[in-house]
């Protein structure tokens, strides 16, 4: 099966989806991996906005942003590590910023400076490097602090 005989979607986050979200965190995030409760305390904030990514039915990515007044902040963000470099993890930001773009005025995020990775994707969005948070992470490793800048519904009308 090649990509485009494959069935793409990105959908809110239900409860049922937990135990694949888990774990796709769990193998991507070691030392800094959200436990099954703090997935699931999600649910109950109103600020919280959560997606998955499936492909052909099943969850291989998924992302939690937060957003208070006018800005969003990305809270965790992950694919399954045998589907990086393919394009599944720019997929679902861009879906976020496009869902996003005419709420709030920016996008943050915190990523480790040794993500490289990540930052490139980020950095290809758009994205900024603003600030370094250092020992940031509970292994001591510092973070990029980074930012989307997006013009509001309130910017179109002030040209």
């Amino acid at each position: 099966m090649n990509i485009q005989d494959s069935v793409l979607v990105i959908r809110p986050m239900e409860k049922e989806d937990m135990d694949a979200v888990v774990e796709i965190n769990r193998e991507c995030f070691t030392s800094d991996a959200w436990s099954k409760s703090a997935f699931e305390r999600e649910f109950s904030l109103n600020y919280s906005h959560k997606y998955v990514l499936e492909l052909n039915g099943s969850v291989i990515g998924y992302l939690i942003a937060w957003t208070v007044y006018d800005t969003a902040t990305l809270m965790n963000f992950a694919v399954k590590k045998e589907y990086w470099g393919k394009g599944y993890g720019k997929k679902l930001l861009t879906y976020l910023i496009e869902n996003f773009k005419d709420k709030v005025s920016a996008i943050h995020l915190d990523v480790r400076k040794s993500n490289m990775r990540a930052i490139r994707l980020y950095k290809s969005l758009g994205f900024k490097i603003i600030s370094e948070r250092p020992k940031y992470y509970s292994d001591g490793e510092s973070a990029y602090q980074m930012v989307l800048e997006l013009s509001t519904p309130s910017d179109s009308l002030k040209g």
